[in-house]
């Protein structure tokens, strides 16, 4: 948290500011930062819908070359809030009611069938597949409407139970987060080390299919 709030600060984010993210690639490197904002209780934040591709694709103002240093900013850690969990969070959960474990990797690499298998192919055991990339209107980059998103969370049993989100290393998990969390379902964590630790570690169990 405290390493987090540093690097806001270097980038002159104020206890008052407004922080917009957006990304030139995919959506969940913005909401990985907005995660992580969350994370250590700055919530006045938000997610540019559709990203960079939306806003040039739009005509809006872009410009080139470096970006303007900021005067230092003075935003630190408001709460410290546990929304990671590591890898014994995730086994306690396996075949738990109350828990929904999310992958939100594409369906090939939940199923085994390809992808980056990240060590060993398939998912961690008792894992639901919903795509981070399935949330998006491939069309606009932009998320799909609120009804939309809540029949897809509702599919995999997500929206009456903890959520555990996880992806490769806890980036396309967050976009998983966010959407929950904009539906006004607030108890989701993310798996931090993912796959990146799980497939690794072959006690662990992993399923495919």
């Amino acid at each position: 948290p405290e390493a987090m709030a540093a690097a806001m600060r270097r980038f002159g984010v104020d206890r008052d500011s407004r922080v917009v993210l957006y990304s030139t690639a995919n959506l969940w490197w913005a909401t990985r930062v907005w995660w992580l904002l969350r994370m250590i209780g700055f919530d006045n934040a938000a997610v540019l819908d559709g990203g960079f591709q939306a806003w040039a694709r739009e005509g809006r103002p872009v410009e080139t070359g470096p970006g303007r240093a900021r005067p230092p900013g003075d935003v630190g850690v408001a709460q410290v809030r546990n929304l990671m969990v590591g890898k014994e969070a995730v086994q306690a959960a396996i075949g738990s009611a109350a828990v929904c474990t999310i992958n939100a990797l594409l369906p090939q690499q939940h199923s085994g069938a390809g992808g980056n298998s990240y060590g060993r192919p398939g998912h961690i055991a008792g894992s639901v597949n919903l795509p981070a990339a399935q949330l998006l209107d491939p069309a606009t980059n932009q998320m799909l409407p609120a009804d939309a998103l809540r029949g897809k969370f509702a599919a995999v049993g997500a929206l009456d139970r903890r959520v555990i989100a996880y992806c490769g290393g806890g980036i396309a998990a967050t976009a998983d987060a966010l959407a929950l969390v904009m539906l006004g379902h607030e108890d989701v964590v993310v798996y931090d080390a993912s796959l990146s630790e799980w497939a690794k570690d072959e006690s662990l169990p992993m399923a495919v299919g």
